[in-house]
């Protein structure tokens, strides 16, 4: 994400039926701007749309236009139906998480950061959530080769087993010896585990990232960074999912650290 620039979330006002301007050729965030244009048209859409009506409503090429639901649909951002195409539930789910109220008004501006993060990395990426001593993640994208991780990221898992729900408890000052009975068997077992989490603690707050292998999900290691409202503790943290045998995320650190901030600049710039 070196040097690109985010785009702002389109205006939800637009009307039915009219249609939505598009990026120039050439334009930064181009292919991204084109997909956030299907997704409001078929927003404000009363019914599916044919392809056809979907290329009249964006002023796009049919061509260009089918390529282009080929991933959104592949990624649940839209649902193919016989011919017709619909909004898929991903912004519904991310809107409806259980997590802080301030979580649940972050769908609509947040969505287009994430997406432009997963068009970067080709890995999962989420928004992780605090509940409790356990994290939820919502809104995840994901290609095929990661439907299976992406799957069980559905399912709340313990926070201190996940780098999402370490980085949160880590920075909303939360202290290990909260987390009681969460490390196992044996009194010892447990001091040293309380003690692990404090040392992995003070180096999250240090260097504001979390880089872990779940402890819940075989096979998934994830990069977290959080996104912060003002002063405040961090509401939730942006999360990037990979298999533990691919390249190591931490080369991702960059791309998802300018994420958070352009996300966390669009939140500033609405208040």
């Amino acid at each position: 994400m070196d040097g690109a620039r985010h785009p702002r979330a389109p205006s939800p006002g637009a009307a039915a039926g009219t249609a939505v301007k598009t990026a120039e050729p050439g334009m930064p965030g181009g292919p991204l701007r084109k997909a956030l244009a299907v997704l409001e048209a078929l927003a404000e859409a009363s019914r599916p749309l044919t392809l056809s009506e979907l290329s009249r409503l964006v002023n796009l090429p049919k061509s260009t236009l089918h390529r282009l639901m080929l991933s959104l649909t592949d990624i649940g951002l839209a649902v193919r139906r016989e011919s017709k195409y619909e909004l898929g539930t991903y912004l519904s789910r991310l809107g409806g998480t259980n997590g802080p109220a301030g979580v649940q008004r972050l769908s609509y501006p947040v969505t287009p950061f994430l997406l432009e993060l997963f068009q970067l990395t080709n890995r999962i990426v989420s928004l992780g959530t605090l509940s409790g001593t356990n994290v939820q993640h919502v809104g995840t994208l994901y290609g095929q080769e990661h439907a299976r991780l992406a799957m069980a990221l559905r399912q709340p898992v313990p926070a201190h087993g996940s780098a999402a729900g370490k980085l949160l408890l880590a920075l909303s000052r939360h202290d290990p010896a909260d987390l009681s009975g969460t490390a196992g068997a044996g009194e010892g077992t447990t001091r040293g585990r309380r003690d692990a989490l404090r040392r992995e603690f003070e180096r999250i707050r240090r260097t504001g990232l979390s880089y872990a292998r779940s402890e819940c999900i075989p096979d998934l290691v994830e990069l977290a960074a959080p996104v912060r409202l003002g002063r405040a503790g961090p509401v939730a943290a942006v999360v990037v999912g990979d298999t533990v045998n691919t390249r190591d995320l931490r080369g991702v650190a960059r791309a998802l650290l300018d994420t958070v901030g352009a996300i966390e600049q669009q939140l500033a710039d609405a208040c």
